[in-house]
C-alpha cells in the first residue's frame, strides 16, 4: 500500500472500467499492489483523497476483481479475512492523513462500497450519498460547518 504520484498511470484502465472516465489529475492517489511475481506488481484496490482545508474528500474507491482471482486460494482467504483490499484501503488513508484534517467525507451511492465505508468509520449524513467520519471530536456546530462545506463541494 502506497500513495503515488501518477494515479492514472497505475490504475487508468481499472478507473475507467468502475467509473467510465479518468481518475483526478490532483491531489492524493492510494493505491493496493498485490506481488504477482518476484517481477510484476498489480494494482489491486485504489482510492483518492482530495483535501480541502481541514477536511478529506475520499472518493474512487475501487478494487480489481481480476487481481483476487489471480491470488493463491490462501491469500485470497486473508485478503477477504482482514475485511477486503478496500477496507485496508481505506485504513491506510485515515492513518496517513487523519492528523490534519477535521473529517473526512466520502460521496457513495454504490450499496457494496458503503457498506465497507460504514465499516470503516464512515456514518451517515442527512445529505444523501454523503458519508462522514469525523477525526476528533468537535462541537455540533463545527461538524455542521464541515457538512455545509462538503455538501457545497458536491459529487466527488
Amino acid at each position: 500500500m502506497t500513495e503515488v504520484e501518477n494515479g492514472s498511470f497505475f490504475i487508468g484502465e481499472l478507473f475507467k472500467r468502475k467509473f467510465g472516465g479518468s481518475p483526478p489529475d490532483f491531489g492524493h492517489h492510494i493505491v493496493a499492489f498485490y506481488r504477482h511475481t518476484q517481477e510484476a506488481f498489480l494494482p489491486a484496490s485504489y482510492l483518492h483523497l482530495w483535501t480541502q482545508g481541514t477536511i478529506g474528500l475520499v472518493g474512487g474507491g475501487c478494487t480489481d476483481g481480476r487481481v483476487m482471482t489471480a491470488m493463491e486460494p490462501e491469500q485470497a482467504s486473508m485478503v477477504v479475512q482482514a475485511g477486503g483490499l478496500l477496507l485496508q484501503t481505506l485504513g491506510y488513508c485515515f492513518a496517513r492523513f487523519e492528523a490534519e484534517l477535521e473529517a473526512f467525507f466520502g460521496h457513495c451511492g454504490d450499496a457494496r462500497a458503503k457498506q465497507v465505508d460504514l465499516q470503516a468509520g464512515f456514518r451517515e449524513t442527512s445529505i444523501p450519498y454523503l458519508l462522514v467520519r469525523y477525526n476528533k471530536p468537535l462541537t455540533l456546530k463545527r461538524q455542521e460547518e464541515l457538512l455545509r462545506q462538503a455538501e457545497a463541494i458536491g459529487a466527488f
